[in-house]
């Protein structure tokens, strides 16, 4: 007579402890790329993160600083060096020129992401030097990050003025007396942005949020303290007035300014 053995189970690879102590730190990674790359507009790459230390190569002056105090004539040194070399005088000479500058990569179109909205622009141009455009998306990845964490409410903030031609600009002054001729915003490295009003993702809105205000808030000292920006907050027009520290390492030698 046959005598029947218990066949013993395998033990499966799931049941591993050590299996699952290598394997859930590679998930989580992996679903962090992934929710990143789904939250990035597509094909644009944040260029913010590793390429270049502002600290050391930002090629204006400018230190570190945990205020956002950085009036338009401190920011201006930056536009004159890395922005457009001329300013466009009028309208009509922008509309005749920017598609040879965009092709040569001067300029750069600047569209609504999962990251911000772009307000009725009135006296700008929807343009930025590349850089700039990097950094918009470095701060809304930032942004929303933030809001992630706290888990409140997700919002893209609204841009209310970018790239402006003279013509642009001195129109403006006549309507806001706070408004200077000479402005960063003419060379295609500033941009304001709104903390009067932000777009609600879940409930399609416009509305006013103090959570949102203080995650835009903390992104902009955060990248102020890396260098990688020079921003004032403007009460009278409730927004912040940015523009973007280039970093270029290659026979750069630091300059510094006290503030």
């Amino acid at each position: 007579m046959y005598k029947y053995r218990r066949l013993k189970k395998k033990k499966t690879v799931l049941k591993n402890p050590i299996f699952w102590i290598i394997i859930i730190p590679i998930l989580i990674s992996t679903f962090y790329l992934l929710l990143k790359n789904k939250i990035l507009p597509k094909n644009e790459k944040i260029h913010y993160i590793s390429e270049c230390d502002h600290i050391k190569f930002a090629n204006a002056p400018i230190l570190p600083s945990s205020k956002l105090n950085d009036p338009n004539e401190v920011q201006l040194v930056h536009a004159l060096k890395n922005g457009l070399k001329k300013p466009f005088v009028t309208n009509d000479e922008f509309f005749i020129k920017i598609d040879s500058l965009k092709h040569k990569w001067v300029l750069v179109e600047v569209t609504e992401n999962n990251f911000y909205q772009l307000k009725s622009l009135t006296h700008s141009q929807p343009y930025l030097i590349p850089e700039a455009v990097d950094l918009l998306n470095e701060i809304g990845f930032r942004f929303q990050k933030k809001l992630a964490d706290k888990k409140k409410p997700l919002y893209r903030f609204r841009i209310t003025s970018l790239l402006r031609t003279e013509e642009g600009q001195t129109r403006l002054s006549h309507r806001n007396g706070n408004a200077t001729s000479h402005s960063a915003h003419l060379y295609g490295t500033t941009v304001d942005i709104s903390y009067k009003n932000f777009y609600n993702i879940q409930n399609d809105t416009i509305e006013p949020s103090y959570d949102a205000i203080q995650a835009l808030t903390k992104v902009l000292i955060e990248l102020r303290q890396e260098c990688k920006l020079l921003a004032v907050r403007e009460r009278h027009q409730s927004c912040f007035h940015i523009t973007v520290v280039v970093c270029r390492p290659e026979g750069n030698k630091k300059q510094t300014f006290s503030e």
